[in-house]
């Protein structure tokens, strides 16, 4: 057994902190888990390690989630995000665009302090000029959370397309294993079968989905259902066909979500995908993460992403407060009001970062840590 003293504040928590190793097994460590229960330590509550560092001040709420989001990874593109957030790079963002809005402020300070003057040393042009380059910024960061939370989650991939149409075969060849049974008898596939893989470094949920066409058999309609309440929620849709399909157009009105069209049973016609010999695959692999995390391919591990829900609403609220701003200004509302709204969606990035953060978002954010850390 092996123990190494941290004092404080030199620590991973900012506590004194003592960590002990043991020989591997199950037997040694929790024997001595039980001995140092036994002496009065308690377990530790999910996420208290990190929940002590973030309220010591060794890292911020984001820094925080980015270590669970580590613990998490599943693909090198969720590992590489997750990373990136933890060496700051969406708190420094989030700082930066603080310090913009509290600049803006202080463009219209000399109009709150003397409201009776026509003209202050600050032009209205420049404050407008000021307040356009905060708000795209804000804007821009924004757009990046509905890629960035499907990367967090995997982005639901469901292929879809007539029974027998090579749908369960190419679920197979993207998933690399045989999920999916085989047949060609149409309507093999009865019900939803969900697999996790990872395609071109990026995480997808795939989805492969009974055959769509009206039956008169209970089952395979139930499966039909099924399908169709997967399709409405899909980020994205793979639609298979073997030879052009006249009943395409009508499908693709009635789906939301990107399509992607691929021509199956290369082996046998001669162009398209083939599952059997490969052929195909590695473009349509490339086709599909483009389209699903284009955006996130475009900015590279260079710039930061938005990844949670919670990010996505604080920088909403932000948003709103800056465009309330410049609304209250255009509508002659005294400078000292206006500002209320910048101080507004300063307290939104706040949030964000974990300045000031109520014991209630705490604990929904630690919940989902695993035992400790």
């Amino acid at each position: 057994m092996l123990a190494a003293c941290f004092p404080a504040p030199h620590s991973y928590t900012g506590d004194d902190l003592v960590e002990i190793s043991t020989h591997g097994g199950l037997i040694a460590p929790a024997a001595a888990l039980a001995a140092l229960v036994a002496a009065g330590a308690r377990l530790a509550e999910p996420g208290e390690f990190t929940r002590r560092a973030v309220l010591n001040g060794k890292m911020d709420l984001l820094q925080a989630e980015a270590t669970a989001d580590l613990i998490d990874a599943g693909s090198p593109a969720q590992r590489r995000r997750a990373l990136h957030q933890l060496e700051r790079g969406l708190s420094d963002r989030l700082a930066a665009l603080r310090s913009e809005i509290l600049e803006l402020e202080a463009l219209i300070a000399y109009d709150i302090d003397f409201p009776e003057e026509d003209e202050g040393p600050i032009s209205p042009d420049r404050v407008r000029r000021a307040w356009d380059v905060v708000r795209a910024r804000v804007a821009d960061l924004l757009k990046t959370a509905p890629e960035g939370e499907r990367l967090r989650e995997g982005a639901l991939l469901v292929i879809a397309g007539r029974p027998n149409a090579g749908k369960s075969s190419l679920f197979n060849a993207l998933l690399g294993s045989e999920r999916a049974i085989v047949t060609e008898i149409p309507g093999t596939t009865r019900d939803a079968i969900e697999a996790h893989a990872v395609i071109e470094g990026f995480p997808f949920r795939l989805v492969d989905t009974a055959g769509l066409r009206d039956s008169d058999e209970r089952i395979e309609r139930l499966g039909i259902e099924v399908s169709r309440k997967y399709l409405a929620a899909a980020d994205l849709v793979l639609f298979c066909e073997e030879r052009e399909d006249p009943a395409r157009g009508a499908f693709l009105a009635q789906v939301d979500a990107p399509v992607v069209v691929v021509r199956t049973k290369a082996d046998l016609t001669g162009e398209g995908v083939s599952a059997v010999t490969g052929k195909g695959v590695p473009e349509l692999r490339r086709q599909l993460a483009e389209v699903a995390f284009g955006r996130l391919l475009a900015l590279g591990d260079v710039e930061p992403v938005v990844t949670r829900a919670r990010h996505r609403a604080a920088l909403q609220r932000s948003l709103e407060e800056l465009d309330g701003f410049w609304s209250a200004r255009e509508s002659g509302v005294d400078a000292a009001a206006a500002a209320t709204h910048l101080r507004a969606a300063v307290a939104a990035l706040d949030d964000l970062i974990g300045a000031i953060t109520p014991a209630d978002v705490l604990d929904r954010v630690f919940a989902a840590f695993c035992v400790g850390k």
